[in-house]
């Protein structure tokens, strides 16, 4: 009996499956080389699938793979496993518009080909979308994820902000607290320098507490990057402050990994994370959060 494994992204990836290339890989089950399944003795599942909804995208991308007999691994288009039985829509559940996906057979990352499906639409913050795949026999693969919503009205600073602290080498810092953000994946800093912005990448940095995520911003270490960015040399004054930007990449409820934990190793094993209704991988969403307050200068 022939097991599967699920690897590769397309090698020429929309914006969308750039975000998450490697972490889509590494939290999915059949994932990253580290396991293989036999899909004939876990039930009625159809197909693998794994991409997700972005709200700042407008063409969003699915990696579809049929369970069947055949290797899961297509090396040549002219082989049997390169026509695939299956229709993708997606349906916005508030509106009931459904969107037909449509397919290509693309060369991945690691040679191999594989099925892609591409959707355009623009996906809408506090709603819920389900993708189905489709057999020819009726027989049909689901997962449904809700885009992230977050508060539009300007939070009270006594509970965003927490005050500035001057440590004993002089670094100035600032904790910020964003409530409702329960996984972040990507958190940007945004300085705006008399009308020149300078970002600075936070990645996932922070902690969760009991209402969403807390994270330090670390105002002389940015300083630094600034000066960077601006070609001023070291401990050179920079331009008036007049404000910090933040902007947060958030995951929706279902994508928050066990623990808090983006760990491959962990999340790459069969069960742990996944959402698929009769098949197996992950559809999740991500949503934007921004806010802008002002700071103190940092020259």
């Amino acid at each position: 009996m022939q097991l599967m494994k699920a690897k590769g992204l397309p090698a020429r990836s929309t914006s969308a499956i750039r975000l998450g290339g490697l972490l889509l890989v590494c939290l999915l089950p059949l994932s990253c080389d580290t396991g293989t399944f036999d899909p004939f003795d876990n039930g009625e599942r159809y197909f693998t699938l794994f991409g997700y909804l972005d709200e700042r995208e407008s063409e969003h991308t699915l990696r579809v793979i049929p369970l069947s007999r055949f290797p899961a691994e297509i090396t040549d288009p002219s082989e049997p496993q390169a026509s695939i039985d299956g229709v993708v829509t997606s349906t916005d559940v508030r509106t009931g518009v459904v969107t037909r996906w449509n397919h290509r057979l693309d060369r991945l990352d690691d040679g191999n080909y594989g099925h892609v499906f591409r959707g355009r639409f623009q996906v809408r913050p506090g709603r819920t979308y389900r993708v189905e795949i489709t057999r020819n026999d009726g027989k049909v693969t689901a997962a449904e994820t809700t885009i992230p919503r977050f508060p539009v009205t300007v939070p009270d600073p006594d509970t965003l902000f927490f005050p500035y602290e001057v440590s004993p080498d002089s670094a100035l810092t600032q904790e910020v607290h964003l409530p409702g953000i329960v996984s972040p994946w990507e958190i940007y800093l945004d300085y705006d320098l008399q009308g020149t912005w300078v970002r600075v990448p936070y990645g996932r940095s922070g902690s969760r507490t009991e209402d969403g995520w807390k994270i330090t911003v670390e105002l002389n270490r940015d300083a630094v990057k600034m000066r960077e960015v601006l070609g001023i040399p070291p401990g050179g004054r920079l331009p008036l402050l007049h404000a910090i930007s933040i902007s947060v990449r958030a995951l929706d409820d279902s994508w928050d990994p066990p623990a808090g934990e983006f760990d491959p190793e962990v999340l790459a094993q069969p069960g742990v994370l996944s959402n698929v209704e009769l098949g197996y991988g992950f559809w999740g969403g991500i949503g934007s959060y921004i806010y802008t307050w002002r700071a103190p200068g940092l020259n």
